[in-house]
């Protein structure tokens, strides 16, 4: 509980103290890209180190879905931001960044989609009871489940509108040679 809250706290935090100081937009996802890598590591070290606490003995533990680390989805979401401030970063560096206003935007709805679709559900791992099957599940997941599709489909959408800006951005500037 903890974790999850700390974690969503870094990943509203971070990059909101980079935007308030007027900072360039490679630096929001370089913040955030720091904020998945760490809390992402710490993750896959708190399920190893849980996965060393089970016995051999307790065999249906190694091999069911409350003993996977989600880690990989916090270092994936990390990397790709990562991504995104190398090239915003070089677009600022050569000049080739065209509406940096726009691109900040663009972050927002990307990052707080992938909250929305990816992140919170950690929230809910602890106060939810973990249903095996569909039909167990309790009625409000209906509502959290178009929460969290709604909140992929408009990540997507923010991913594919930054790397639309990007290639205009890159195309205008070579244009313009």
């Amino acid at each position: 509980m903890i974790y999850s809250a700390a974690f969503l706290f870094c990943l509203i935090f971070a990059p909101l103290l980079a935007s308030l100081r007027g900072w360039k937009p490679a630096a929001l996802f370089f913040a955030v890209a720091a904020v998945y890598a760490v809390l992402g590591a710490f993750n896959f070290a708190q399920i190893q180190i849980s996965l060393s606490q089970v016995r051999e003995a307790e065999t249906a533990y190694h091999d069911t879905y409350y003993v996977v680390s989600h880690g990989h989805f916090l270092l994936n979401i990390g990397i790709a931001m990562a991504v995104f401030g190398a090239i915003t970063w070089m677009q600022t560096h050569f000049g080739a960044m065209r509406y940096p206003t726009l691109t900040k935007i663009l972050f927002w709805v990307l990052h707080v989609a992938l909250i929305g679709s990816t992140s919170f559900k950690g929230v809910f791992a602890f106060f939810l009871p973990k249903s095996r099957r569909y039909i167990d599940y309790q009625e409000f997941m209906e509502t959290y489940v178009l929460i969290s599709t709604w909140s992929g489909f408009l990540s997507q959408a923010a991913l594919l509108g930054l790397l639309c800006l990007l290639l205009w951005s890159v195309t205008a500037k070579w244009l313009a040679r």
